[in-house]
């Protein structure tokens, strides 16, 4: 429905549209349940995390780039705690969950040091989108593998669909403002 949305409001990012693409295929993939589809799901969500690390790049320059690694490293550390919890039932796909594991980090660096730096409404959107991404994947992998709960399944339905949105949002904002010409 988002994609619907960002189709017919948006400047139509081919990125952003690519990216919720992925996210849905990783979506269908996981709830298969087969651990076969799963690891083609693991793919497809690393992709999607790829594709938004590229919108996220033009906000990263040279004078932020120590402050955005500084500001994933708690990220980062979680979700390797994460991890670690359901080391054993990740399989084949462990590699990639790092790799997720990082890409989201610096998502969410990328969050931080942006907020902190403009202290504007799209950086409010992006910020709370990259916490609710990792809210979303942490309840994730605990109720996939750690302690089965219908309730923590449908705090995860709830953070996906919040997280999409709040992305969706700093898109929006994004695509609109106009740009800085100096002259």
């Amino acid at each position: 429905m988002l994609l619907f949305l960002y189709l017919f409001t948006g400047k139509k990012n081919i990125i952003y549209i690519i990216s919720l693409l992925l996210y849905q295929l990783a979506s269908y993939l996981f709830a298969s349940g087969n651990q076969d589809l799963f690891i083609y799901g693991s793919f497809s969500s690393i992709g999607y995390k790829f594709f938004l690390l590229l919108i996220l790049l033009p906000l990263i320059t040279k004078e932020n780039r120590l402050a955005i690694a500084l500001a994933c490293l708690p990220f980062f550390i979680l979700y390797l705690f994460i991890i670690e919890l359901v080391l054993h039932s990740l399989g084949d796909s462990l590699i990639v969950w790092i790799l997720n594991a990082l890409i989201t980090s610096i998502i969410g660096g990328i969050a931080i040091i942006h907020y902190n730096n403009n202290y504007d409404i799209k950086g409010y959107w992006l910020l709370l989108s990259s916490i609710l991404f990792i809210i979303q994947i942490g309840a994730f992998f605990i109720n996939k593998f750690y302690l089965k709960s219908e309730a923590i399944y449908q705090m995860v339905i709830f953070f996906y669909g919040l997280s999409h949105f709040t992305f969706y949002k700093f898109m929006i904002l994004k695509e609109h403002e106009k740009p800085n010409i100096i002259i």
